[in-house]
């Protein structure tokens, strides 16, 4: 089930969660609505749901080619798994599953038997079918979430969408969690969106990603473009760490001075990563004098903190722990860093 929504607005009194904006999601993709708080994403997630109506003069929500704005919930026919789970205490984990298919209207439900076998099987699937008999409060919060994301799937919707589901559990059960939706949504291909602020999140479990920033969609594709290829300097900078240098650059290069122009791109911008940053004991080309700051080695990564002797201006960098056991570096000594892979935008670039 394709979705498709064109210039869509919305505003709450005099705040516009959401302008003019456009998304297709393609039949069995699993898309995230990435972004900080207050830039729109869960408004959007919201009006695809039907749980909100977008401004009059927006476009429509296309579902497989069929307008769905003036549908309800119900008619849309979506599975909404929320942040803190929304199970009912005094159901069983059974009966919370199954819950959307016994309100049913009487011609539309399902038998007991047909109930129970549906059930089992989701159970199983999210691999809970031991706990059918517990309750809510006898499980833990990666289990609830299970639960949840088994009930929404019950009523068999067309499409999954996800609010922030992974935001109320501790960092190692998010991780958990996020690599077995991946797979449970490589199993049953139902077109899923969810909204996240974890970046991580976003790049490791998406098919594609729709970064948001003020109600607007900053850009939008697989992760690894989004990443490495970023459309400006807001989704450079939401994407992880990034160090900036102003500059002049000249045919791909940095030059530390500013004073003439010659064809160079006067008033930009480098941003680099990190581990795009190099640390060497020898001056090289284009190199730039540095002072090691601080120095944290910790894992299978190095992250050193310098400041460049020209400016003072602190650089971080990310070095493998190999690298940084050769370099033998130490609080306090000089050193030069050369920068790779820069990507270059206009000093004057406005959000």
């Amino acid at each position: 089930m394709s979705i498709q929504i064109t210039n869509i607005s919305k505003t709450f009194g005099a705040f516009t969660a959401l302008r003019n904006v456009s998304l297709t999601i393609h039949n069995g993709e699993l898309v995230a609505l990435l972004g900080p708080s207050g830039c729109g994403k869960t408004t959007l997630l919201r009006i695809i749901a039907g749980l909100e109506q977008a401004d009059p003069g927006s476009g429509p929500v296309l579902f497989h080619d069929d307008d769905v704005s003036a549908q309800s919930v119900r008619q849309r026919r979506v599975g909404f798994v929320f942040q803190h789970y929304s199970l009912f205490r005094h159901m069983n984990i059974f009966e919370n599953v199954g819950f959307g298919l016994t309100v049913r209207p009487r011609k539309y439900r399902p038998s007991k038997d047909e109930i129970r076998e549906r059930v089992h099987a989701l159970l199983k699937l999210v691999q809970l079918e031991r706990h059918a008999g517990m309750y809510p409060h006898q499980l833990s919060g990666g289990q609830r979430q299970r639960v949840a994301l088994a009930r929404s799937l019950a009523v068999e919707p067309k499409i999954l969408l996800l609010d922030e589901p992974f935001g109320a559990l501790d960092a190692k059960v998010r991780k958990e969690l996020r690599q077995w939706l991946r797979k449970l949504h490589d199993e049953m291909s139902i077109t899923s969106v969810f909204v996240t602020h974890d970046q991580e999140e976003a790049l490791e479990v998406a098919d594609r990603v729709a970064v948001l920033n003020a109600g607007r969609i900053e850009q939008i594709g697989p992760p690894e473009e989004v990443y490495d290829n970023p459309a400006n300097p807001f989704v450079f900078n939401f994407l992880g760490n990034v160090n900036i240098f102003h500059c002049r650059a000249e045919e791909g290069r940095i030059h530390k001075e500013t004073s003439h122009a010659s064809s160079a791109v006067i008033g930009s911008a480098a941003y680099v990563r990190p581990h795009d940053v190099g640390i060497t004991r020898a001056a090289i080309a284009d190199s730039i004098a540095a002072r090691v700051v601080h120095i944290a080695a910790v894992g299978p990564i190095a992250r050193i903190q310098l400041a460049r002797q020209d400016s003072q201006e602190i650089v971080e960098a990310e070095i493998t722990r190999q690298h940084y056991n050769e370099l033998m570096l130490h609080a306090g000594e000089s050193v030069f860093i050369q920068l790779k892979n820069a990507r270059f935008f206009a000093d004057d670039y406005s959000i």
